[in-house]
Parts: structure tokens; C-alpha cells; sequence
């Protein structure tokens, strides 16, 4: 049996070409309300939560990103989910012991990432959260 890793869902990233109109269709039919990237590239909307394990704050990110800003890896693809996991370095251990192919640990002011695909090539993106977000009463 596997350990458990993930988390949570860390986000969805929906790649468009013209994200400033998607994130207003979202906005007007959904009612989600984005933030803007300083160059107009992405939008972004958090969902806050308490972690079940020491009840920290966290976040699920939901993102429409501009087509051109795609990782190489995911240049054919529409979307990619992030799942948060404990620990990205374990994490990354535990699927290169069971064969699988794996790129990163790559740090980043956000956290740690890796990237990898399910057996029928959807993206998948691997997220350990490093921020410190403080727990406060959520939204």
C-alpha cells in the first residue's frame, strides 16, 4: 500500500488564450472573482481552508494563464491540475521507486515543485506548499 502524500488539490491551471476574457466569463457566470497577474498574463482566485492536520491555512489555487506562459512539458495541453503533497522530495522518491518518470524538485518562492503524467499523459504538477500563511479566521 502507498503511503499518503497528497494533501489536497493545490490548484487548476487553465491555459487561454485570452485569459482576461475567460476569467470575465468565469466572474459573470460563476461569480469568481480573479486578481491580475502585473502583466495581464494570469488570473487568480484563492479558495481558503484549514488544513486537517494542525489546522494551518492553505489555499487551493484556480488560474487562467495566458497560452504563450505554458511549461514546455504542458504545451499541447488545456489545463493541468497541482495536487499538494506532505512532502515533494518523498514524494518524488516514492514514484521514481515505482518506475516513474519525474522532472524536478524545482524550489520556488511558492514552495516546491515536480512535474509528472498519469498513464494516459494528463499533466500533473506536484506542490509542497513552503509559504507561511497565518492562521487566521478564513473568508
Amino acid at each position: 500500500m502507498s503511503p499518503k502524500l497528497v494533501s489536497n488539490i493545490g490548484g487548476a491551471f487553465i491555459y487561454s488564450e485570452n485569459p482576461l476574457m475567460l476569467a470575465e466569463w468565469y466572474r459573470k457566470y460563476l461569480g469568481i472573482e480573479f486578481e491580475a497577474a502585473p502583466d495581464l498574463s494570469a488570473y487568480y482566485s484563492s479558495f481558503y481552508y484549514l488544513e486537517e492536520s494542525g489546522g494551518r491555512k492553505a489555499y487551493t489555487a484556480w488560474s487562467i494563464i495566458r497560452s504563450n506562459n505554458r511549461p514546455q512539458h504542458v504545451r499541447d495541453k488545456l489545463f493541468m491540475i497541482n495536487y499538494r503533497v506532505f512532502n515533494a522530495d518523498q514524494t518524488v522518491a516514492h514514484l521514481r521507486d515505482l518506475g516513474l518518470m519525474v522532472k524536478g524538485v524545482e524550489t520556488y518562492p511558492e514552495g516546491k515543485f515536480a512535474w509528472c503524467c498519469d498513464p494516459e499523459g494528463n499533466d500533473i504538477e506536484l506542490w509542497e506548499d513552503t509559504t507561511q500563511i497565518p492562521n487566521t479566521t478564513l473568508k
